[in-house]
Parts: C-alpha cells; structure tokens; sequence
C-alpha cells in the first residue's frame, strides 16, 4: 500500500519546498511509475501536505517538514532523513514552529566578544528561548554534556548581550529521538514533539534550566 511505502516518503523531500509539475515531481523524485507519483500526491495531500492544483503540485517549506514528521512516524530511519536536509532547513522548520504559536523569533544570531553564534531564538514575553539545532548528529549519553554546556554558555552571553530579555533558556533540538527529556534541566526536544513541547513550556517553567537576569 502506498499509505505503508517509506522509502516515497522520504523520495518525496527532494521536491520540497517548491511548485512543480506532476511530471516534474516523478523525475526529481526518481519514481518510474506516473501511476505510483500520482499515487504518493495522493496521499500527502490526504495527509494535509501539499496542495494539488491540476497538472501542478505545490509544497512549502512547513509540508517538508510534515512530510519528515510523518515518515518518522511510520518508521523511517532518521539517519537517512538527515541526509536529505541541509542545516537551513531545520532552523527554518524551528522557526516556523515557533511562529506557529504567535512567538517572535531571529535566526543565526551573532555576537562577538566572546564570538557566539545561535542557532534559532523564541521570544515568549521577555523569556528567550535559546535553541542549538541537531539535525544530522545522533545525541548520545557521552555528547550530550558537550551540547549543553555550550549552550548554556551562549545562553549567558546572549542574556549578557540583550538587556530587554529578562531570562534565557538553552534547549537542544534533535531529529533524532533521545531516551532522556531533560540533561540537567536542559530539555532535549525532538523536532517531532517540538509543537507539543511550545505549547507545554509555560505550564513547567520551574523544571526547565533558566538563566535569569541579576
């Protein structure tokens, strides 16, 4: 059943974002089968991703994302899901989640003095939500202390940088699952719990490593 087919799921990314034909999308896809294309449109349109228009198919950057969280869903490894992104896609997707729930956001943010670099950042009131995206590498147990680490130093030079902001929270955000939420209070969020976890964060503030303004 294509409803059960993986592998198109994952085909389907390379067409993402764009506007194509169906033709289009069978040879960029590298499916043989007019039939089987047409079947897969199908059935991401069913599943919300995508709008077919005629002979025409447009997908949006938020659609790859969904497509990304359904394949995982059914299954997909998320290694290879990782081969079809570039870094931009992830913070994009961060931040178009975050928009989502009416919070600002700036991505590749910059400070010199010591030279910080962060990913994406949210702005819930005056509470930044500093996070350090992990596509393409695997959190393990003996990393993640690293990751963290250095987000909560970018974390303190960010809060030491913008005075408006009163607190600072570093997150870590993962394609891949990881057995652990939290490393020391740091949440360590998969991008497919990331909506349940923005529409969550307020109501456990208390549980979460916040830097706060002296």
């Amino acid at each position: 059943m294509i409803s059960l087919n993986n592998d198109l799921l994952v085909r389907s990314l390379v067409a993402m974002p764009n506007n194509l034909t169906i033709t289009k999308f069978q040879q960029v896809c590298e499916i043989t089968s007019r039939t089987t294309a047409k079947e897969l449109l199908s059935y991401l349109v069913n599943s919300g991703i995508g709008k077919l228009l005629g002979d025409s198919v447009t997908f949006s950057q938020s659609d790859k994302l969904d497509t990304i969280i359904l394949a995982m869903r059914k299954g997909s490894d998320a290694h290879e899901l990782s081969k079809k992104l570039q870094w931009q896609d992830f913070e994009i997707f961060a931040s178009i989640l975050i928009e989502s729930f009416g919070y600002t956001f700036e991505r590749n943010v910059v400070f010199s003095s010591p030279r910080v670099q962060i990913d994406v950042i949210g702005f819930y009131q005056k509470t930044a939500l500093l996070i350090d995206c992990k596509h393409w590498m695997k959190i393990y147990d003996f990393n993640i202390a690293k990751f963290s680490l250095n987000q909560i130093r970018r974390a303190s030079v960010f809060l030491d940088k913008r005075k408006e902001i009163d607190a600072a929270i570093p997150i870590i955000l993962t394609l891949h699952e990881y057995s652990c939420n939290f490393f020391e209070k740091i949440p360590i969020v998969p991008i497919s719990k990331f909506k349940e976890f923005l529409q969550n964060f307020p109501f456990y503030l208390d549980r979460l490593y916040s830097i706060q303004r002296k």
